[in-house]
């Protein structure tokens, strides 16, 4: 399916409208205003939850991480820093094609950190729902209290993912991540 021609010209508009701020300096300060205000957003909604989620991973025998594309990142550093004190924290990558395999090794008394805003990955959703059918407890960090991941877990936390650019910012999903290693 292709763009319509209001929705190309829509698009155009906002690029030309970008490269103009950009120009001027204007979508710099807008990206970091935004950057601030998201992560006040993401402070407000998910900092008295971050001891309940806490809790639900240390008492898991494994702990489960996944994030696609966009939230691939912060599901990596997240495993990579975690794994630095426990070692029973595996990344769900499905590199080379093997998330199948992945999938299989989770099991009851286990954990999902699972990481995804609007549109949700469908891999991500469907980990959640295996998760859950396994017996594994849910821990998401979504964007919305109505999003899939948030619908069927056990616990959320919340980051804001404004920008005034055409891509979602995953900062402060980011930040969540740190706060809750922390």
């Amino acid at each position: 399916m292709g763009l319509s021609s209001d929705s190309a010209n829509q698009y155009g508009d906002k690029a030309r409208s970008l490269i103009g701020r950009a120009r001027d300096k204007q979508l710099t300060a807008e990206m970091f205003a935004m950057q601030r205000s998201n992560l006040d957003t993401t402070e407000q909604h998910s900092a008295p939850r971050l001891a309940n989620a806490a809790r639900l991973l240390e008492k898991a025998t494994q702990v489960h991480v996944m994030g696609m594309r966009a939230c691939f990142p912060v599901a990596f550093s997240l495993v990579y820093v975690y794994r630095l004190f426990r070692q029973s924290v595996h990344l769900l990558e499905g590199m080379g094609g093997v998330r199948e395999m992945q999938l299989r090794a989770m099991d009851k008394g286990d954990a999902l950190v699972a990481i995804s805003f609007a549109p949700y990955s469908q891999e991500t959703v469907q980990a959640v729902e295996l998760a859950r059918a396994r017996g594994c407890k849910v821990l998401a960090l979504t964007d919305s209290l109505a999003s899939p991941l948030s619908l069927a877990a056990d616990e959320t936390l919340l980051f804001a993912v404004n920008s005034p650019s055409f891509f979602p910012s995953v900062t402060a999903a980011q930040a969540l991540a740190e706060s809750l290693l922390e």
